[in-house]
C-alpha cells in the first residue's frame, strides 16, 4: 500500500463514529496521517488516504507473513490462538450460554473450532476467499466469503463477534449496526480491539504495535467504543475485561520489524520471524479491551 504522506495535517476530516465529529492532527505512521476526534476522543485515518484497494490486502498472504503487515505465523500459532478462543469463549459464556454464533473475520475458522466444540452453533464470515473456505474444512461449520456488510447472513444470532476486526473497517458503525440486525433480542455482540487511552499505549505513542495504518482504520478509547456501541441501540447491560493473550515469540519479532523499518534490527527481526522463532509468552499490558454489549 503506498503511503500518503502528502495527507500529514487532515484537520477537518469527518470522523467515522461521530455523527458531527471532525478530526485534529495526531500523527503520521508508515506514511499516513492519523487524526483523533475532538468530540469523541478516537483516532482515525482520513477516508481520502484510505487506499481503494485496501480490502485486497486480506489475503493468505496476509497470514503467512509475505507482506509488512498481518502476521508472520498464523497458521504455526494454532494452538495459541485456540487457548486464547477459548478463554474468550468462557468470559462469554459467563453472560450467555450457547446457541447460535456469527464471528466476523473468521480467519481459519481456530474460534469456531472451540466454539463448535463447547456446544455453540457457530459460522462465520471471512473476506479472504481462501480461508474462509479453509475455515469451513477446519471447522466444520459454514463460513462464507465476503464483506460482512454485503454478504447474506441469516439472523437470530445469540453472539455475533468480532476479534480484532473493527478496527480494519471504512464504517464501524456500519458494523455495528448490522451486528444489531442479525441478533436476537437479548443476544450479545462481542468486541475485542485496542485502546489508544490506555496507558501502555500512551507510553509507547507512535511506537505502539496497534497504530499500524493502512490496515488498521480507527482507533477506539475504551469511551470511545461504548460512545459508538450506544449510538447503534444496543441499550443493554456493557461488560468488558482487558484479558491478554499468549503470543508467539515470531509474532512478537515480526510486530518489532514492522516499527523499525529500514534497520539492521529489523532486518533480523524478520528473519527470525520468517525462521519461526520457537517459544511464546503470555502477555496482558492492559492496552486490548474485550467487550461485550446487549441488545435489547
Amino acid at each position: 500500500m503506498t503511503p500518503v504522506v502528502s495527507g500529514a495535517g487532515k484537520d477537518g476530516a469527518l470522523c467515522p463514529v461521530c455523527p458531527t465529529g471532525t478530526g485534529a492532527a495526531w500523527m503520521v505512521k508508515h506514511g499516513f496521517p492519523i487524526v483523533r476526534c475532538t468530540t469523541c476522543g478516537n483516532g482515525f485515518l482520513p477516508g481520502d488516504v484510505v487506499p481503494d484497494n485496501l480490502e485486497a490486502l486480506y489475503s493468505e498472504e496476509y497470514f503467512q507473513g509475505d507482506q509488512s503487515t498481518g502476521y508472520p505465523t498464523y497458521l504455526a500459532d494454532a494452538a495459541l490462538l485456540e487457548r486464547n478462543f477459548t478463554r474468550r469463549l468462557a468470559w462469554i459464556e459467563s453472560y450467555q450460554r450457547p446457541g447460535r454464533l456469527l464471528e466476523v473475520g473468521a480467519a481459519y475458522g481456530f474460534f469456531l473450532k472451540q466454539a463448535r466444540a463447547r456446544g455453540w452453533d457457530a459460522m462465520g464470515v471471512e473476506i479472504a476467499a481462501d480461508c474462509a473456505a479453509d475455515a469451513s474444512s477446519r471447522a466444520g461449520v459454514p463460513v462464507v466469503a465476503g464483506d460482512f456488510l454485503e454478504s447474506s447472513l441469516p439472523t437470530g444470532f445469540d453472539v455475533v463477534a468480532m476479534f480484532d476486526v473493527i478496527e480494519h473497517m471504512r464504517d464501524p458503525i456500519a458494523c455495528i449496526e448490522r451486528a444489531h440486525a442479525l441478533l436476537a433480542p437479548g443476544g450479545l455482540l462481542v468486541l475485542e480491539t485496542g485502546d489508544i487511552a490506555s496507558p501502555w499505549a500512551r507510553l509507547l505513542g507512535r511506537r505502539w504495535y496497534f497504530l499500524d495504518p493502512p490496515q488498521h482504520l480507527v482507533y477506539f478509547t475504551a469511551a470511545g467504543l461504548e460512545h459508538a456501541i450506544r449510538r447503534c441501540r444496543f441499550t443493554g447491560s456493557i461488560h468488558s475485561i482487558r484479558i491478554g493473550r499468549l503470543v508467539s515469540l515470531a509474532n512478537i519479532a515480526f510486530k518489532l520489524a514492522h516499527q523499525i523499518p529500514g534497520t539492521r534490527a529489523s532486518t533480523a527481526l524478520a528473519t527470525l520471524a520468517r525462521r519461526g522463532l520457537p517459544g511464546s509468552v503470555y502477555l496482558n499490558f492492559g492496552d486490548g479491551i474485550l467487550i461485550a454489549a446487549r441488545r435489547q
